[in-house]
């Protein structure tokens, strides 16, 4: 009997190590709080966030992050502009380098408190610096994003979205519209 209590006490205790160990170095869950990220992801989703990824590789456009706000907060919002793009938004339209980028991911373009900005209205001369990115959400009349808060650095990112497992009926792994 004793026997079994410690292989018990051992098994759980190898478990809550692995868990740890996985959590604090590979992933976490993260739970959307709001509608910045409608349609793609909506208030209480929960997400897998590889903390790996860009250890591996760098930050796409178009990429998910979840990231720490300077004020403590985290948020989750898509990778827009990456070090040496320009940036701009005009009537509602993002141009990345001049081009206009098909965002049909944006589902809710309704008026914005900033339909319109350059990265110039954030203090940024030129192009997007060396370690930093510009983020938006994906429901851009409601999002607080780069255009308030500015460029989000490299420490700040926790890592990347990459599985959807909560409600059940939307496990996704595909968020590109």
């Amino acid at each position: 009997m004793l026997k079994e209590i410690r292989e018990w006490v051992v098994t759980i205790v190898v478990a809550l190590v692995v868990v740890f160990l996985v959590r604090q170095f590979l992933l976490t869950q993260f739970v959307v709080d709001g509608a910045s990220m409608a349609p793609t992801f909506i208030d209480g989703d929960r997400v897998f966030v590889s903390k790996v990824s860009y250890k591996m590789h760098d930050v796409e456009h178009g990429d998910i992050v979840v990231f720490d706000n300077k004020e403590g907060e985290a948020y989750i919002k898509r990778v827009i502009g990456v070090p040496g793009d320009d940036v701009k938004m005009v009537d509602k339209e993002v141009y990345v380098n001049g081009e206009r980028i098909d965002e049909s991911y944006v589902s809710y373009k309704g008026d914005s408190y900033l339909d319109n900005f350059e990265l110039s209205d954030l203090g940024v001369n030129g192009e997007i610096p060396e370690g930093q990115y510009l983020v938006l959400g994906d429901n851009r009349p409601v999002s607080k994003d780069s255009r308030q808060f500015g460029l989000i650095e490299d420490d700040q990112i926790i890592g990347k979205v990459f599985l959807r497992f909560w409600p059940f009926s939307e496990i996704s792994n595909d968020f590109s519209d």
